[in-house]
């Protein structure tokens, strides 16, 4: 089935955050901090707020001076999320580069722009931490668990205290760049007041969240908040929380008293919206000489802003991908003078994997074995942190199924074997995990005499095809048309969801519009039970928008609805609720495997990836064009990864300096990818398992792996650059 908005989308016509038509807007800019670490001098802000007032159009300015008093997050929301502790323009402090100082309000959006300009902020300046290395270790912290999964634990320990004497051993230290989300669309928000209502749009997939996040930072209640997000134009991980601006937003729209749109820009993207951390990553392999993990070690350390609390889970898969007896996982957070980070696709595992993957590849050459033969080799059956079986795992077919498509049989282990008109040629393959996640979500029913039946929940289109996947589940488990069937979401004022991210929203949500559909269907089977002249319940069914009476054809739903009128339509119209999903006696994890191709001309230092075969164990496949789709784009979010995305700045300054490189079309091969397509129950009714992390992850790893069988170069750094493609072998 295509996109359900697809053609609204490619012929611009969908309505994103920007475009919603508000009346009588006023437009803001927000004023950012060009210091790391300080404070800005109060004479400055009141000459430069004054010299922004007496610009052409200017209605307002905004600065620590003015602010009304925000309140503070009760620590239940910060603790563990990205959300920061510290209300905007609170006080004169400055703790990053890209702080937002003050923000104006102007007639139109060139105005505000120009008028934040003229702001020119003075700042007593204080050291600024800029590297990992310069926090001290006193001032580090180690954090128990990711985010509030308290199971995914981020210090892990088991076997022997000891490491082990091997055959052999591998011990390698991995880095990974500060990566940016670079979403098409920039985050845009519109808040308009209404006595003491406040309706909000803005580009989130946290519309729940959001509305509590907000009113703990405004002091009002939640259910004078509303939040609408009708499409978002990509995500990755940059959307998932409440941000500083969308606050501010709201403070303006009151000030000024109408309503009131900010659009950030492009820089300042880079430094307001989140991003993926720097990690660093000390990772030993001990196996035997038959290729047995003995044990497994990888310490991390990574940063976060001063003003929240992020940690990058490197280690997750390192618990669970391989049996390892003895296993031993760390993970340390430097605070440091720069701005929060969060998620980003396939977070923990994307740079988690790369390290672990590429030692993988590394002891299997230090073996002599295949790639493929050292894990399966060390194939976990049962998930080793807690000791339970897996739900369904069909890891080994994935190995299987891409290998014999790619071709890896004819590969040599000899590095540099392979060459190809004047450049090198090489191979990789990695593993690919991320856990099947599903949490509690809520669907709301609303059926017309007319025979439209629409169901909603404040769920989220990011991109990723949510509202046809649940208009086909919808209509699967009610028995109708899918003409008949609608889903509506990106609106608080529906049935409340969980943010869209962590590849959960489909078992998620779609748990919910399964059960709304089931019961929708009991219901009008039940109406139809009771009417004179029909045999009862046992006989009665609905399937593809027709009823039949014990398996013959005698009406459609719409006849029935048009005949039972409103009466019919409320008591087809309701609510329901479904739970997180038991903790049952089974772990639900996904998994996949990938192999690339990689051309590596060494006069110009370049790599290109030319070829690339994956085969994706992610239980059923509801709609396998969108499936392929997503893991697409993971893999060229993977690429980029590995081959060009870092954010480049002044190490004395920490502004943004340069570009930021991403694949583009002439930078990713055609892509093979097939799916395993077998349901597995354990996490949800559908028997899914989320796609959307997947795709990314272990892609970083096959690239480097690659390159190393086509130069004998072993780069354990990211990106990948032309320097290190033109060093020596390792």
């Amino acid at each position: 089935m295509n996109r359900v908005e697809g053609q609204e989308k490619v012929t611009g016509q969908a309505t994103y955050t920007a475009d919603a038509v508000v009346a009588d807007l006023a437009y803001a800019a927000v004023v950012q901090s060009q210091v790391s670490h300080g404070q800005v001098t109060e004479e400055s802000l009141r000459r430069s707020a004054q010299a922004a007032a007496a610009e052409p159009g200017v209605l307002h300015v905004v600065t620590p001076l003015n602010c009304p008093s925000l309140q503070v997050l009760p620590r239940d929301l910060t603790f563990d999320f990205p959300i920061e502790r510290r209300p905007p323009l609170t006080d004169l402090e400055v703790h990053h580069v890209g702080q937002h100082m003050a923000v104006v309000v102007a007639d139109t959006p060139e105005n505000a722009a120009a008028a934040a300009e003229r702001m020119q902020l003075d700042y007593v300046r204080r050291p600024a931490r800029l590297r990992m290395s310069e926090v001290p270790e006193a001032d580090r912290y180690r954090p128990d668990h990711f985010v509030k999964l308290t199971a995914e634990k981020l210090q892990d320990r088991r076997g022997a205290e000891a490491e082990p004497e091997g055959a052999v051993r591998i011990s390698t230290h991995h880095r990974t760049s500060l990566n940016a989300h670079y979403p098409i669309e920039l985050s845009a928000t519109i808040a308009a007041w209404t006595g003491d209502r406040l309706t909000v749009h803005d580009t989130t997939r946290w519309i729940s969240g959001e509305r509590r996040v907000l009113a703990g930072y405004l002091g009002i209640p939640q259910d004078n908040i509303r939040i609408l997000s009708p499409l978002v134009g990509g995500a990755f991980g940059s959307k998932s929380f409440l941000w500083m601006h969308v606050v501010l937003c709201a403070v303006a729209a009151r000030a000024v008293g109408r309503p009131v749109k900010l659009v950030l820009t492009r820089a300042q993207m880079f430094s307001s919206t989140g991003h993926r951390p720097r990690t660093e990553q000390q990772l030993t392999l001990v196996a035997d000489d038959r290729g047995r993990l003995l044990s497994t070690e990888q310490h991390t350390l990574t940063e976060t802003s001063p003003v929240a609390h992020f940690c990058e889970p490197v280690g997750l898969s390192a618990r669970i991908l391989y049996s390892s007896p003895r296993l031993v996982t760390s993970h340390s957070v430097a605070p440091i003078n720069a701005p929060t980070p969060c998620f980003m696709r396939g977070p923990g595992e994307a740079p988690g994997l790369f390290a672990l993957e590429s030692a993988m590849d590394e002891l299997a050459y230090a073996l002599r074995v295949d790639p493929i033969v050292l894990r399966l080799t060390n194939d976990a059956a049962l998930d080793q942190a807690t000791g339970k079986p897996w739900s369904a795992k069909h890891l080994r077919e994935c190995f299987e199924q891409s290998a014999d498509r790619f071709g890896w049989a004819a590969r040599e282990l000899v590095p540099r074997s392979l060459r190809r008109d004047g450049v090198q040629v090489g191979w990789g393959m990695a593993t690919a995990t991320y856990p099947g996640r599903r949490m509690p979500s809520g669907c709301g029913v609303a059926t017309t005499a007319d025979g439209a039946v629409r169901f909603s929940a404040a769920t989220h289109e990011i991109g990723t095809g949510v509202r046809t996947v649940m208009r086909q589940v919808a209509a699967d488990a009610a028995g109708i048309s899918l003409a008949s069937a609608h889903f509506d979401s990106g609106d608080s004022q529906f049935a409340q969801a969980p943010y869209s991210g962590a590849s959960q929203t489909s078992a998620t949500v779609g748990s919910a519009v399964h059960q709304a559909g089931t019961e929708w269907k009991r219901r009008l089977v039940g109406w139809l039970a009771d009417l004179d002249g029909w045999a009862g319940a046992d006989s009665v069914d609905i399937g593809n928008g027709v009823v039949t009476r014990a398996g013959r054809p005698v009406m459609s739903v719409a006849e029935v609805l048009r005949d039972g009128g409103d009466p019919l339509a409320q008591r087809l119209s309701f609510t329901v609720t479904s739970d997180g999903g038991a903790e049952g006696s089974a772990v639900s994890q996904s998994f996949g495997a990938h192999f690339c191709e990689v051309e590596v001309d060494e006069d110009l230092g370049k790599a290109t990836v030319t070829r690339w075969v994956a085969t994706m164990d992610c239980g059923r496949v509801l709609n396998p064009k969108l499936a392929r789709n997503q893991v697409m784009g993971g893999i060229t979010f993977g690429i980029g990864m590995a081959l060009y995305e870092q954010v480049s700045y002044d190490p004395h300054t920490a502004q943004l300096i340069g570009e930021y490189y991403l694949p583009t079309h002439a930078d990713v091969p055609e892509y093979d990818i097939a799916f395993i397509d077998r349901p597995d129950y354990g996490l949800d009714p559908l028997g899914i398992r989320g796609i959307g992390e997947i795709g990314a992850c272990g892609v970083p790893a096959a690239i480097a792996n690659a390159v190393f069988h086509a130069t004998g170069k072993r780069l354990r750094d990211l990106p990948i650059t032309l320097e290190m493609l033109m060093g020596e072998p390792s």
